[in-house]
């Protein structure tokens, strides 16, 4: 299914999930930017959001690496500075996965202690590569319960890693989003 450009440029973030606290005055304004979508990233008026989302990375299924599709390269690499061009306190994160990501992919890798490290390294190492300030999971249709179950290892674990490196390299800690389904356990 190709994904539509409207639905990934949209101001609100019902299922964000910021594993860090922020001040109770401070107001979200984001919205997702998908490459494929036809909408130039020149175009987008950062100054009209304090976030914005680069859609997608993906999730190598044989690795458990994330990774950018190769024809997305080119915007990947530059959408922190593009975007800062307008608004120099925008804060800029990978999402990965999307509607059309793979959820066995993403349940495997869950269920998994190595891979879900292999996982967290990874997409800390891609984010502190390109400059961007955090990383979205857009994991959006959770089959089992087992699967919530993972899930809530994979963010602890994947808050830790994050607080880790920050702690190591001493630079500010990436932020953690995600979009999850509504569902009841």
């Amino acid at each position: 299914m190709a994904p539509k450009p409207l639905p990934f440029l949209y101001l609100s973030l019902l299922l964000l999930l910021q594993l860090h606290f922020s001040a109770a005055q401070d107001v979200v304004k984001a919205a997702y930017w998908y490459s494929g979508s036809g909408f130039p990233l020149s175009n987008v008026d950062s100054s009209l959001f304090t976030h914005l989302f680069y859609a997608f990375a993906d999730l190598n299924s044989q690795t458990n690496q994330v990774v950018v599709s190769p024809s997305n390269v080119a915007s990947f690499s530059n959408i922190t500075r593009i975007v800062r061009l307008k608004n120099p306190s925008v804060k800029t994160l990978l999402s990965i996965g999307g509607d059309d990501g793979p959820l066995a992919t993403f349940a495997a890798m869950a269920n998994q202690s190595s891979s879900r490290a292999t996982f967290i390294n990874s997409s800390i190492k891609l984010a502190r590569s390109y400059g961007f300030h955090g990383l979205d999971l857009d994991w959006e249709k959770l089959n089992k319960t087992s699967e919530i179950i993972s899930l809530a290892s994979f963010l602890d674990e994947w808050r830790a890693a994050v607080v880790t490196e920050a702690r190591n390299s001493g630079m500010t800690p990436l932020i953690l989003t995600a979009a999850f389904p509504f569902t009841r356990v």
